[in-house]
Order: C-alpha cells, then sequence, then structure tokens
C-alpha cells in the first residue's frame, strides 16, 4: 500500500482510513455506483477536498467531474472558494466546472429558506449534468459521520420516527457518501498532516446557526459520556436504519397483496400504517406523523376526504382509500333528453326513454341501470339531465327534500356527488336515482319511463345512485 499519489494515505494512520472507506463503499454498493464515473460535489472544504483526494486513488481521475455552486451567499468569501476549487482541480488534472446562482434572491422569491434552497440549487443542477452526459452516472458528496451525527440530533430534537433518527443515508438513488463512516476530526487531521490545503467557511464558526451549534457545543460535550460520539451515533443510525428497511417493507408488501381499504389500513400497526400513507403519497409528496393520526381517527368511516396540504388530498370513498391531486372532482354537464337514448359521457353512461315500461330485454346489455316512471302530468317542459347543483330540492312523500341534506344522510362522499344525474324539467328537479320522484302533480293516466344505464359499474367512472350508499 505504498504506491498512493495523495500524501493523505501515505502514513499507517492514513492507509487504515482509506481501508475503512472502501469498506463502506463495498457494504453499502457504492462501488457498481460509482465505477459509471463520478460528479463530485466540491466546495472547497476540508470534507470534499479529502473526497477528491480518495476518488483519484481510488478510480483514477479520468471518471471524475468535480461541480462547485457558487451560491452567491458570502460575497468575495465564495469567489475565493470557487476560485480555489478551479485551481485545485487544475492542479490534480480534474475536469471542472462552476455554475453562480444567486440562492438569497432565490430563496426569499420562493419562500424558501436559504440552507434548503441553496441544497435543492445542487442536486438539482449535478442532476441536470449527469442527465447530458454519458460517462457520468452518479453523484459524489462529502457527509461524514460527525455530520450523520448532528443530523440525528437535530432530528430527533424535533421528534422524528426512525427514519429521519437513521440520520443521513449512505446510498440515495444515485448519489453516495463515501466517507460516511469517518468523522470530520479524522479528515482535518489526515489534511493537516498532509499539508493539503483546504478552505474553511466563516459561518461554520458561528453557533448562532442550529448545526453549528450542535457541532461545536453539543458533540464535544458528548464526549464526557462516550469517547467517539460519532461512531456511536452512526451505530443507532444503522441498526434504526434497518428497522425501518424492514418496515417499509412489510408496507410495501400489503400495498402489492391488498387494496387500500379502510378496513384493511385499520388493522395495521401504527408503524406499518404510517409507512403505508407514505407509499401512498410517492413522489406526491410528504405526510406527517399528525396527518396519519387525524386519517387513522377517520378510518371508521367508509367516506371521507382529507387535505394533506396544497392540492393533495387523502380520499376514502365507499371504503376504497387512494390519494388524489387536485382540489375539484365535479363533473359538469346538461344535456337535454330529445331522444329514445341520449349519450352521457362525462359518467360513461346512458339515458333511456319509452313510454311504455322499458323490459329487461332492453337493460341487460348494461352492467348497471336504473329505472323510474314519471307520470306525464308531472313534466313541465324538456327533460334535462345535469349534476346537482347549490340549492336543488325535491318534493316527494310530501316533503320538499333539498338534495345536499338527502346525500348528507346517505353519507355519499361529496367528490362522488356529481356523478349522481339529476333529472330535471322547467320547474325544477323531477328525480334524482336512488331517491323519490317528484309527486306534487294530480294523477294521470299517461306515464313517462326513464332508465339510466352505464356500461361499468365502477364508481369512478360511471353514475352512481343513492341506492348505493343504503
Amino acid at each position: 500500500m505504498s504506491d498512493f499519489k495523495s500524501p493523505l494515505f501515505v502514513s499507517q494512520n492514513g492507509r487504515a482510513v482509506y481501508d475503512r472507506i472502501v469498506e463502506s463503499v463495498s457494504r453499502y454498493g457504492m462501488d457498481k455506483l460509482l465505477s459509471g464515473g463520478v460528479l463530485i460535489g466540491l466546495s472547497g472544504g476540508a470534507d470534499s477536498v479529502f473526497l477528491l483526494h480518495f476518488l483519484c486513488e481510488y478510480l483514477g481521475k479520468d471518471k471524475l467531474l468535480c461541480v462547485h455552486i457558487n451560491h452567491m451567499i458570502r460575497g468575495d468569501e465564495a469567489d475565493s472558494d470557487e476560485e480555489f476549487s478551479r485551481s485545485l482541480c487544475k492542479e490534480m488534472d480534474v475536469e471542472f466546472l462552476s455554475f453562480k446562482i444567486d440562492v438569497p434572491k432565490l430563496s426569499a422569491s420562493t419562500d424558501c429558506g436559504i440552507e434548503e434552497c441553496a441544497r435543492n440549487i445542487r442536486y438539482s443542477k449535478f442532476k441536470e449534468i449527469i442527465e447530458g452526459r454519458r460517462d457520468i452516472t452518479s453523484i459524489a458528496v462529502a457527509h461524514n459521520s460527525t455530520d450523520n451525527a448532528e443530523t440525528v440530533i437535530l432530528n430527533m430534537l424535533r421528534g422524528a420516527g426512525t427514519r429521519g433518527a437513521s440520520g443521513i443515508p449512505p446510498v440515495r438513488d444515485n448519489i453516495c457518501r463515501p466517507l460516511i463512516g469517518i468523522s470530520k476530526a479524522e479528515i482535518v487531521e489526515l489534511l493537516e498532516l498532509a499539508k493539503v490545503k483546504f478552505v474553511t467557511d466563516s459561518t461554520n464558526l458561528s453557533t448562532e446557526y442550529r448545526r453549528n451549534y450542535v457541532r461545536l457545543e453539543i458533540l464535544p460535550s458528548l464526549k464526557r459520556l462516550s469517547p467517539d460520539p460519532d461512531a456511536m451515533i452512526g451505530r443507532l443510525s444503522e441498526n434504526l436504519r434497518s428497522d425501518d428497511d424492514f418496515i417499509t417493507g412489510e408496507a410495501e408488501r400489503f400495498l402489492r397483496e391488498n387494496e387500500p381499504t379502510a378496513s384493511a389500513l385499520r388493522q395495521l400497526h401504527n408503524a406499518v400504517f404510517i409507512r403505508v400513507l407514505a407509499l401512498m403519497v410517492g413522489r406526491l409528496g410528504s405526510i406527517s406523523s399528525s396527518c396519519a393520526k387525524d386519517i387513522r381517527a377517520l378510518l371508521p368511516s367508509d367516506n371521507f376526504s382529507y387535505s394533506l396540504g396544497g392540492d393533495m388530498r387523502f380520499v376514502c370513498e365507499l371504503g376504497l382509500c387512494r390519494v388524489v391531486r387536485g382540489n375539484s372532482t365535479d363533473i359538469e354537464y346538461s344535456i337535454s333528453l330529445n331522444g329514445e337514448i341520449t349519450h352521457i359521457p362525462e359518467i360513461n353512461s346512458v339515458v333511456i326513454e319509452r313510454i311504455t315500461s322499458i323490459d329487461n330485454s332492453s337493460l341487460n346489455v348494461y352492467k348497471k341501470s336504473i329505472q323510474a316512471n314519471l307520470r306525464s302530468a308531472i313534466i313541465s317542459g324538456e327533460l334535462v339531465v345535469r349534476p346537482k347543483r347549490d340549492g336543488d330540492t325535491v318534493y316527494y312523500g310530501g316533503i320538499t327534500h333539498k338534495l345536499k341534506k338527502l346525500f348528507n344522510d346517505r353519507k355519499i362522499p361529496p367528490s362522488l356527488r356529481t356523478r349522481i344525474p339529476v333529472v330535471c324539467d322547467d320547474r325544477g328537479v323531477v328525480w334524482v336515482p336512488g331517491f323519490g320522484v317528484r309527486d306534487d302533480s294530480p294523477s294521470d293516466p299517461h306515464d313517462h319511463y326513464i332508465a339510466i344505464c352505464s356500461q361499468t359499474d365502477e364508481p369512478h367512472d360511471s353514475f352512481i345512485t343513492g341506492r348505493d350508499f343504503k
């Protein structure tokens, strides 16, 4: 092991650290990702400089691309860091790209914190670069065990679950963290011993930032309780990550083998339940423990809608649960019934009209149908089919019924109500399928038969009736 090109790994301690990094790379499957060419996020700080030296030894400089993002947060100091990174890559003969992005301006315009905005910008730019190249397939960033310990402590203090308390993942998608098993102190010690230069962000010395306070005040104090708190918290991370992987696997298995009905979700252990919800939300967003608690409390009802924030909702209808995007599921149409068969494409249905009773042979071609006898005396003018509208009422059984109350009493989900066709004439509502026919006129010997039919019985594809919710 005496043929190292970097002075960092010439000493006995340096070789031991190198071997530990290689072991982590292999254990977490980073070796396969790194073999396709690597984009290194190079800030010029101790961690990223160390990472560059390691990957030059491990892969060779021809497989590397260093990218520096100048966030324009620290003025001249940020410009100096960019120039240092450029010079370092020139000296080491490694390809280098740099970008200036006004993070403070973007942060103010998007109402996103500066630190979060900078992180989003970095990874977005890294992804954009990789997508435009064939020789780079992965991203390497320089998070170490001290960064992980800080993250675990901060997440614990905000009440995170096992996923948050498991810290920084060694690998996520195509992002690798080869240094996750060594500490910041080890990195700086080897850099200083080998006289390898790096830059120091002046803001890292201020305890006004929460992460800096943990690094400068909390972690050193923990050494009174443990000689190596970074390593012990790293062990905790590893254990929690293993537990979380198992529980997430159970959630994935549940969704593979079951429909997410309210009844099935109620039977789940809460740990699995929360992860099932997270998987249902998927890439649409995330779900908090408080949202999960609220949804669990609603599950005894087979029909409800719960806002997840933004334009996402968790919807349970007829006991089947799903996550939807968009605030409106309304369907709008108004179709005159001027022929024997009228198509209503909005609810994948047809209306059949007859002067004589509609026999079963006419209805057997449909998977779902409902028929009513509308006496001619009650019809005034043209018949129209449309969805319910605010203020709709229908008179039958000697009482004027508000459609809203009829639907509420049957516990019909709001998102399905526009799939109930309402038959109207010039005076208002004549018939709502599954409820009564208007009977506010004297008897008449002439009848008018009407049936609404669908070729599907799926509630989200066809019309529904009040009978579906008895």
